[in-house]
């Protein structure tokens, strides 16, 4: 029973930090595109009339630390179910919803990161181009932490789903009967 309280517990903490993570790369993307149109104004010489950027910038970047710590979590609250995790079938279909769920985060992660190199890329003011490169090496530092979520939750899936060696396997059940009065099959 134990682990499939974890198991409750854990999906929907995974999925409120995958929730975030559609957010936090909803307000990058829209980063990107001011990035993108800064640069395109100051290629023909355009005076930049966005005058929030640096600070809409480092407010991204706070949003991003506030977010380590979410996910900082996750590792550990995976490891210790791993080590506590036995077969339970009631518990493999939320271990399994558990590792989509951590396949998902980390694929998002991803998908940040390759949007915050490509935002630094564009960027074309010194000060702003360092805050971006900052961004982008922290968001780098969550990819590497939630690396090993799926394998973690694979591990608790297996764990879950595997009855114990000594368990007898299931009775087969017996074939299908003719209902009376209906001639056999020839």
């Amino acid at each position: 029973m134990e682990t499939l309280a974890g198991l409750k517990q854990l999906e929907g903490q995974f999925s409120l930090v995958g929730d975030r993570v559609v957010t936090l790369k909803a307000k990058l993307e829209g980063l990107l595109f001011r990035a993108q149109r800064i640069a395109n104004a100051q290629k023909i010489h355009m005076p930049n009339t966005d005058s929030m950027f640096g600070y809409d910038l480092q407010h991204f970047r706070r949003d991003i630390r506030g977010f380590s710590q979410d996910i900082s979590g996750l590792p550990v609250l995976l490891g210790s179910l791993e080590r506590t995790a036995t077969y339970d079938e009631r518990a493999a279909k939320f271990a399994q919803n558990v590792m989509r769920l951590a396949v998902r985060i980390t694929q998002s992660m991803r998908s940040l990161h390759d949007m915050s190199v490509l935002a630094h890329q564009h960027i074309r003011t010194a000060d702003h181009k360092i805050e971006a490169w900052y961004i982008s090496q922290e968001i780098e530092e969550l990819v590497m932490k939630g690396q090993g979520l799926p394998t973690s939750a694979n591990k608790i899936v297996i764990a879950c789903s595997t009855p114990p060696a000594g368990s007898a396997p299931a009775a087969p059940s017996p074939p299908p009967t003719t209902p009376p009065g209906t001639p056999p099959a020839t």
